[in-house]
């Protein structure tokens, strides 16, 4: 039996209109019952370096969650804006998400619910493909990490993407195991999908070697030291209304109990945003997921100077040699 989430149709409220006062208000009043104020706070202070879509035709976006591809820290707007600059994207999708819904109807209703999810969300997107590798969630600390990077290697090898996004390798501190797992397993199979000496078997498969060009990490950033972003992207408004969509687009994140405390804790303030006024709770909570993504873009620009953004660790072909990487940057003229 599937479990009771609510139906795709009756996600839907008005839209938005992202740049105006309410949802600033709406944060700074909720934050300190519904979001980690903490994790909203930028790890540096001066605007970053901005980045371009690079040159290249395949994106390869991996992560441990069905709902991994969109959510604070990134990826929804970049992926949009990449696919629409001409990129294919493939999702793969570690786990199986067994855990993420509740024990109402199992582990393998979940399993399947995220995984409808993560088809509907990631095309909303523009990616056309997910591929998914079902490790138990939640239990891939006893994964031998050779297994699943091993894994990964074969599926840079086999899609020779010329972007992969992911977890920071690098990153610090971040409590979801999952995350640390697939974000070592990540950098690990990225840099060593190119030597020809790695799993020398795959050429039986007709599999050669294949270096991977760019790479665009992201992490949480609200405990421990976080991870520190060297590059911004700015959003269109139209990326910023797909990330939006494709962040709410999964069911679990829905509750209409959700949209009945914030409808509470806002009369018990005696307050009252108009956005809301009219809506169903299930809607309240839809147009709060959509707010939130509205909200953390524009802050995201506000401190690189645009409107909307997104703000990434980048490494390009050149970043493993830091002195080579100085030199084409002062000296590289194009053509």
């Amino acid at each position: 039996m599937k479990r009771e989430l609510p139906a795709r149709e009756k996600m839907t409220a008005a839209p938005c209109t992202p740049g105006h006062g309410p949802f600033e208000r709406l944060f700074r009043l909720l934050c300190p019952v519904l979001l980690c104020a903490a994790a909203l706070t930028s790890a540096t202070a001066d605007p970053l370096p901005q980045g371009k879509v690079p040159p290249g035709k395949t994106l390869m976006v991996i992560q441990p969650h069905h709902d991994d591809h969109t959510w604070q820290y990134g990826f929804g707007g970049l992926i949009a804006k990449m696919i629409d600059a001409g990129y294919q994207g493939i999702y793969v999708r570690v786990s199986n998400d067994e855990k993420d819904g509740g024990m109402r109807h199992g582990w393998g209703a979940n399993d399947i619910a995220n995984y409808e999810d993560t088809l509907v969300a990631t095309k909303n997107l523009g990616i056309e493909e997910v591929i998914s590798l079902n490790w138990r969630n939640d239990h891939m600390s006893s994964i031998p990490h050779i297994e699943l990077r091993d894994q990964i290697v074969l599926l840079i090898r086999k899609r020779r993407p010329d972007v992969v996004m992911s977890y920071n390798p690098w990153g610090n501190y971040d409590r979801n195991p999952d995350h640390r797992k697939v974000a070592w397993a990540v950098g690990s199979a990225v840099w060593l999908s190119e030597f020809e000496g790695v799993r020398p078997d795959h050429a039986k498969l007709g599999l050669e070697p294949h270096r991977v060009p760019y790479k665009y990490y992201s992490y949480r950033n609200d405990y421990g030291r976080g991870y520190h972003p060297n590059t911004f992207y700015e959003l269109t408004e139209g990326e910023v209304a797909r990330k939006a969509k494709s962040y709410r687009l999964h069911r679990i994140r829905v509750s209409a109990g959700a949209g009945k405390r914030t409808r509470e804790l806002l009369d018990a303030r005696g307050l009252r945003v108009p956005e809301l006024d009219g809506l169903s709770d299930e809607q309240t909570h839809v147009r709060m997921q959509e707010m939130f993504m509205y909200w953390i873009s524009a802050k995201r620009g506000e401190e690189n100077g645009v409107r909307y953004a997104e703000v990434f660790y980048f490494m390009d072909e050149w970043h493993g040699t830091p002195g080579l990487s100085d030199y084409i940057l002062e000296n590289a003229v194009e053509r």
